[in-house]
């Protein structure tokens, strides 16, 4: 009976291991459109995830928010739609369409039943390749963002990432807000919004994942159907690495019983070989939730938060690494030298073996969750496109953290981390 079970095991582990090495597809379309796609029919769903590399970067000077405030006009009338008819109609087919204007990029994400598929595809080339960005629509919008800033200002957590973000960011474009600000959003004309729609969707700027019930003949037919007509850029857009990142305090006083505080150094790109390293010395330090040595100093041994994290934003060609906390206004000071402390420890004592074994067990297995539906699959394997990890990284990975050496890693972690490139921004109220 024993010998059964443990045959079943390692039967069963085997399986395990060998299912997160993802099979894929490699398919380009007629019309030179390439993606990856796997073929799943446990659920009659499609899922497509895509990314047009772009973004808030491209906003025009004085024009802040004209990428955002365009992709949330995507779904408020089409040439064969009004705002209202296509939301009830993503209803009626079991269909779900988002987009989401970010820094670097604009992401995309599409759902349907199988059973509705065409239906599902014609609403996705509708708000891609249609949208009217009616003037009436425009204005609706526009206060709706207005009045979303509005909120953030009086929010503390808000202001103190906004901040952050422009100062710790410096001359990059990546300081800039992606709602940009109320003054900003009055320049931004309907001329200016179909600018922002040509320049950010363009097909050589576009990453595409595919995964759900559908097979490869129709996955390339729909992806033609949807993105086969959009113009070329003629050249992949990317982001300089930085030249400089801020460093040391700023503060910004705010009427509040606790400040917050965000901070931040530079880290790696995704495609640096070292990014696996620092993502253990990361979850180690910050990113570990309540095993973390952050949240052990300071919430745990000295009671000064409630939470403090630190996580890693990689780029194409840069990185960084930023973290957060709150406390009392009182407490400010003596939590920032708390974290030094740790930064400082990293750096110079690094992590121990079981420390590094325990990361690498939690890193291994937690990749199963990208595997649960088939949006996370589409997602996933667009991810791995985008950063250009190869074709291989799935069945690479496991290898890859498994062969981080801690005499490396701690090499790493000297080199890396260091407190006096860490800038604080404070918002709340100063103690005096």
């Amino acid at each position: 009976m024993k010998l059964r079970l443990l045959i079943s095991l390692f039967l069963l582990l085997g399986f395990y291991k060998q299912s997160l090495a993802i099979e894929f597809e490699e398919l380009t379309t007629n019309k030179g459109i390439s993606f990856w796609f796997v073929k799943d029919s446990s659920l009659p769903l499609v899922s497509l995830s895509f990314t047009f590399r772009g973004g808030a970067v491209l906003d025009p000077k004085n024009k802040e928010g004209s990428t955002n405030l365009m992709v949330s006009l995507l779904d408020e009338g089409t040439e064969n739609f009004s705002g209202n008819d296509f939301k009830l109609s993503l209803r009626e087919n079991g269909t779900k369409i988002s987009f989401s204007a970010e820094k670097d990029k604009i992401e995309g994400s599409f759902q349907v039943v199988s059973s509705q598929i065409q239906e599902g595809f014609w609403l996705l080339s509708e708000s891609i390749n249609k949208p009217l960005f009616e003037p009436k629509e425009i204005d609706k919008v526009k206060k709706q963002i207005v009045a979303s800033i509005k909120i953030d200002k009086s929010n503390v957590q808000t202001q103190a990432s906004e901040k952050f973000n422009k100062l710790f960011f410096k001359e990059s474009k990546l300081s800039r807000n992606v709602k940009g600000s109320i003054s900003s959003l009055k320049n931004i004309s309907r001329k200016d919004i179909f600018e922002m729609h040509k320049m950010n969707f363009t097909k050589d700027n576009l990453v595409i994942g595919i995964a759900g019930d559908i097979d490869s003949d129709k996955a390339k037919k729909y992806v033609d159907y949807v993105f086969g007509e959009l113009p070329m850029l003629g050249k992949k857009r990317k982001i300089p690495k930085f030249e400089t990142l801020a460093k040391g305090e700023n503060f910004f006083e705010m009427e509040s019983p606790q400040s917050t505080v965000i901070f931040g150094q530079r880290g790696v790109s995704r495609k640096e070989e070292s990014y696996f390293a620092v993502r253990i010395l990361n979850y180690i330090l910050g990113g570990g939730g309540f095993q973390s040595r952050l949240y052990k100093e300071v919430r745990e041994k000295s009671g000064l938060v409630y939470s403090i994290y630190a996580y890693l934003i990689p780029f194409e060609n840069d990185g960084v690494i930023i973290g957060g906390f709150q406390t009392r206004n009182e407490t400010v000071n003596e939590t920032i030298l708390k974290v030094k402390d740790q930064w400082n420890m990293m750096k110079k004592e690094g992590i121990n073996a079981r420390e590094l074994r325990d990361a690498k067990t939690y890193y291994k297995g937690s990749f199963s969750r990208n595997l649960t539906s088939t949006i996370s699959i589409a997602s996933l394997l667009k991810v791995v496109q985008y950063y250009d990890l190869g074709r291989d990284y799935f069945k690479k990975r496991s290898e890859i953290i498994d062969n981080l050496k801690l005499k490396d890693v701690n090499l790493l972690a000297s080199e890396l981390f260091n407190k006096n490139d860490l800038f604080f921004m404070i918002v709340g109220k100063r103690d005096i």
